[in-house]
């Protein structure tokens, strides 16, 4: 039996150039990321974590795969929180429409049973409508969702 996955689609009338620094840039991330910091080289094989606005971590991982501008994937290994399993898996993959990029973030690799997997589900849609609506306008929607494992 297969593991659910959370998958995320929104086209966001940006740049690549632009899309790819909301997704590596600790500033603009901690914008949408709900006051977490997201920090990495953002090379493959290098590690990546996330910090909560008090400084704990958040969630830590490797980075798997990275293609400025195309593709970014990582392991999401929420150890440090409540929900102890096993590191999951976060890929954003940046597609170029005709006149908007296309952004897709699949989380998947959950265990069989996954509390993270349903935390994070929450916050999801939050982080992909604030990078869209941050990008186009340059103003967040409000959304009140903690940083830990979302």
């Amino acid at each position: 039996m297969s593991t659910p996955k959370l998958v995320y689609v929104t086209q966001i009338r940006t740049t690549p150039a632009e899309l790819w620094k909301a997704l590596t840039d600790p500033d603009f991330i901690r914008q949408y990321w709900f006051g977490c910091t997201n920090t990495s080289s953002w090379k493959e094989g290098d590690p990546i974590e996330s910090r909560d606005p008090d400084g704990s971590i958040a969630w830590q991982g490797k980075i798997l795969k990275s293609v400025p501008e195309e593709e970014l994937v990582f392991t999401f290994d929420s150890k440090n929180i409540e929900h102890s399993e096993k590191p999951s898996r976060v890929s954003f993959k940046i597609d170029r429409l005709p006149q908007a990029m296309q952004l897709t973030i699949t989380h998947d690799e959950f265990p069989e049973v996954s509390a993270v997997r349903d935390r994070v589900s929450n916050g999801w849609p939050s982080i992909i409508e604030n990078i869209r609506s941050l990008l186009e306008t340059g103003q967040l929607v409000d959304h009140k969702v903690s940083c830990k494992a979302s």
